[in-house]
């Protein structure tokens, strides 16, 4: 999976925006709720280090992630690590070789998203008579 298709696939979300906050690196790319500006995913080069390899750099996007599913998605695929550069508490880092099939990646994604997205309260509870 490349770069314009996981910015296809977040375009779907509706509320998502991507944009590139750290000039100097051109081809990183940070996918946004518009809604709040919080970021569910980084698409960046990793080092494949990460992945048990020794030389060289890769792409590979980092998405937010519950801490049980992590550790399912650790157990099922060789290419989805703790989170490179983020919280490894709450992030995960996939590899996009072609190891973690495409519909997987974009259902992580999707996740992440959900799990930024602003959430709705509900009204204070006023002039409530207390028996």
């Amino acid at each position: 999976m490349d770069k314009r298709a996981l910015i296809r696939t977040a375009e779907t979300f509706g509320c998502a925006g991507c944009d590139n906050p750290f000039a100097q690196d051109g081809e990183m790319t940070v996918f946004r709720h518009r809604g709040n500006k919080k970021w569910f995913g980084i698409y960046f080069r990793v080092p494949r280090r990460i992945f048990g390899q020794e030389e060289g750099s890769e792409y590979a996007l980092n998405v937010k992630c519950d801490p049980a599913l992590a550790r399912l998605l650790f157990a099922t695929y060789a290419g989805i690590v703790p989170a490179y550069h983020m919280s490894k508490t709450h992030w995960i880092t996939v590899r996009l070789n072609g190891s973690v099939p495409a519909e997987e990646i974009e259902r992580l994604l999707r996740l992440s998203y959900d799990i930024v997205a602003p959430k709705s309260r509900a009204p204070a509870a006023k002039n409530v008579k207390k028996s």
